[in-house]
C-alpha cells in the first residue's frame, strides 16, 4: 500500500512534469508565431527590462495588524524579450517572453498572543519551528516568487511613423511559476521534517492581465527606444490553497488555513523597450 506521504511526492513530481511541458509548449508556440510574423516583413523585436514595486494582495495579511506589515519594494525586475507586429501606423499586436522576479515582504512581531492563522504570520511561525529558531519578537520576512509571463497584447499607437509617438499595450497574460524563496530574517529556509517545498504551496500557472501607456521614439528608421507605465494583475489565486503537507511522517493536513483568503498578484512598473524593425 503507497502512504499518504509517498503519494503526495509523487503527485508533486508530476506536476511539476506537466508545468515544464506546458512552458515548453507555450514558448514554442509564441517563437513560430514571432518567426511567421517576421516572414511577413512588419515585425519588430527587441530587449524589455522592467524595474517594478510588487505586491501580493491579501485581506489577512492587510487586516493582520502588527502580527503582518506589508511593504512595497523597488528591487524587484523582469526582463525579456519581445516581438511587435504593426498591422499599420496605429495598430499592432504584441507578444513578449518575461522572466520576473516579484513577491511581497513582511515585517511583524511575536509576542506570545494569538495571531490570526490566516495571515502569512503563520508561514513565518511554521519556518521558524521546523527550522529550530526562536518564534519570538520582530521578524521580516520575504515571499518571492519567479514567474515566466506570456502576454498577448493589442499595441495602439499615434503615427508610429513619426519621430514620436504615444503608445498603449493592453492584453491577457499566462504566468508559468518557476521558482519560489521565503525568507525570514533574511535567510531562505524549506521545511525540514516535512514532504513540501515553498514552490508547492503556489499554483504553477496563473491567468492575469496587463496595461502599458507610454511613448516610443525612433531613433533612426529601424531602431525604436519606447519607455511605458506597466501594470500587470493576477486573477487567480497565486497560493495553492490545496497544498497538502506531512510533518514529521505523520498523516498529509492542508497547509494553508481555511479562512486564508485569495493571494492576487500585482506589479507596477516602468517598461524600457529597445526594437530593431525589419
Amino acid at each position: 500500500m503507497i502512504s499518504g506521504h509517498t503519494f503526495a511526492a509523487r503527485n508533486q513530481h508530476t506536476l511539476k512534469r506537466k508545468n515544464m511541458k506546458k512552458i515548453i509548449t507555450v514558448i514554442a508556440v509564441y517563437m513560430g508565431l514571432a518567426t511567421s510574423l517576421y516572414a511577413q516583413g512588419k515585425l519588430g523585436i527587441g530587449i524589455r527590462v522592467n524595474p517594478e514595486f510588487s505586491n501580493i494582495i491579501n485581506k489577512n495579511d492587510a487586516d493582520a495588524g502588527r502580527d503582518v506589515d506589508l511593504e512595497n519594494h523597488f528591487t524587484y525586475l523582469s526582463f525579456g524579450v519581445g516581438a511587435l507586429y504593426n498591422i499599420n501606423k496605429n495598430v499592432g499586436i504584441g507578444l513578449d517572453i518575461l522572466f520576473s522576479r516579484e513577491g511581497q515582504a513582511f515585517s511583524g512581531r511575536f509576542d506570545g498572543s494569538s495571531f490570526d492563522d490566516g495571515a502569512y504570520s503563520s508561514t513565518v511561525l511554521k519556518q521558524m519551528l521546523l527550522n529550530n529558531k526562536e518564534e519570538e519578537g520582530d521578524y521580516v520576512a520575504l515571499a518571492e516568487l519567479n514567474y515566466i509571463k506570456l502576454p498577448i497584447m493589442l499595441s495602439l499607437t499615434t503615427d508610429n511613423t513619426r519621430p514620436a509617438f504615444f503608445t498603449m499595450l493592453v492584453g491577457p497574460q499566462v504566468n508559468f511559476l518557476y521558482n519560489v524563496a521565503q525568507e525570514v530574517n533574511e535567510v531562505d529556509y524549506e521545511y525540514p521534517h516535512s514532504d513540501i517545498t515553498p514552490k508547492d504551496l503556489y499554483r504553477p500557472v496563473t491567468l492575469g492581465g496587463m496595461i502599458a501607456l507610454g511613448g516610443g521614439y525612433n531613433l533612426t528608421s529601424h531602431l525604436v527606444l519606447s519607455a511605458r507605465i506597466r501594470i500587470d494583475y493576477g486573477f487567480n489565486d497565486a497560493e495553492n490553497k490545496d497544498a497538502m503537507v506531512s510533518y514529521f511522517g505523520t498523516d498529509p493536513v492542508r497547509y494553508y488555513s481555511n479562512d486564508r483568503k485569495p493571494a492576487n498578484t500585482l506589479t507596477k512598473g516602468l517598461m524600457i523597450g529597445m526594437d530593431f524593425k525589419f
